[in-house]
């Protein structure tokens, strides 16, 4: 067994465990990066998309497949998680490919069919709903953009027609 001289003779000192110090680094750190990464976006947004074969809930990044010809619905629930938004629902824009997503745009590969509409169903959740043609094959980006002070919110829909 190891022994231990104190700083001031006459007290006596605990031992100095390394590897405890360490953890505690490690753990502190780990929790300020995943409590970071749940803080990034101010609201939650879930998707849904509804075909004619049924409705599946989509992830951001992760392709949705749709068939080209085909029309589709997009269902979208958004809640404010800190619950004092100065941001409209409406104020969130929907950028296809990196262009704004506009009603009835032929030239558009998913060519929305209606206005994106807000309705509130409770102090701070909103539902919309996004009605779109798939007008050709291959894989497109919604991009879904809230800018505001409190972290905002923009995740990437990926829509993979075939």
């Amino acid at each position: 067994m190891e022994t231990y001289q104190s700083i001031n003779p006459g007290t006596r000192s605990r031992p100095s465990v390394r590897g405890s110090r360490w953890l505690r680094r490690l753990v502190l750190t780990v929790a300020l990066m995943v409590g970071s990464v749940l803080a990034a976006h101010a609201c939650i947004f879930t998707y849904t998309l509804v075909g004619a074969d049924g409705s599946t809930r989509i992830t951001p990044g992760s392709p949705a497949v749709v068939s080209a010809g085909e029309t589709y619905r997009i269902d979208i629930t958004m809640r404010e998680d800190h619950g004092n938004c100065s941001l409209e629902p409406e104020d969130t824009m929907f950028l296809l490919d990196e262009a704004r997503w506009r009603v009835n745009r032929e030239t558009q590969p998913l060519v929305l069919l209606s206005e994106i509409v807000w309705e509130k169903v409770g102090a701070t959740r909103y539902t919309s709903t996004i009605v779109f043609r798939v007008a050709e094959s291959g894989e497109f980006d919604i991009d879904v953009i809230r800018e505001c002070t409190r972290g905002g919110y923009h995740e990437t829909l990926v829509v993979r027609a075939g």
